[in-house]
């Protein structure tokens, strides 16, 4: 059995996924939920296989520092793992422009 990566979410990717959240509430509640679960379930995976995810090839994101993993069709976490640990930085539909994300390049 693997060994499990702690998962630790960053506020600022709280924020996102509630975003993300509302937005497909105000279409649909239970695509909502459906996309809460999905991203539960994309934490587990990452907990158990941290490296599965390539590394994210944004030019404006440091390079080979971010990786990705994608869930629920167009969605994607932007994670970076630390030895036992990843750190979930952003959640980001997969439409939008990562170049705004100017936190991420601290």
């Amino acid at each position: 059995m693997p060994k499990k990566f702690k998962v630790i979410v960053s506020h600022e990717a709280e924020q996102m996924l509630l975003e993300h959240m509302r937005f497909l509430a105000n279409v649909s509640i239970p695509a909502s939920k459906r996309f809460l679960a999905s991203f539960k379930d994309a934490k587990q995976s990452l907990a158990a296989f941290p490296l599965s995810g390539p590394y994210e090839d944004e030019a404006s994101l440091p390079p080979e520092t971010y990786r990705t993993y994608l869930f629920y069709g167009r969605y994607k976490i932007l994670y970076e793992v630390v030895e036992n640990e990843i750190y979930i930085d952003a959640i980001i539909d997969c439409r939008q422009d990562t170049g705004s994300f100017v936190f991420l390049q601290d």
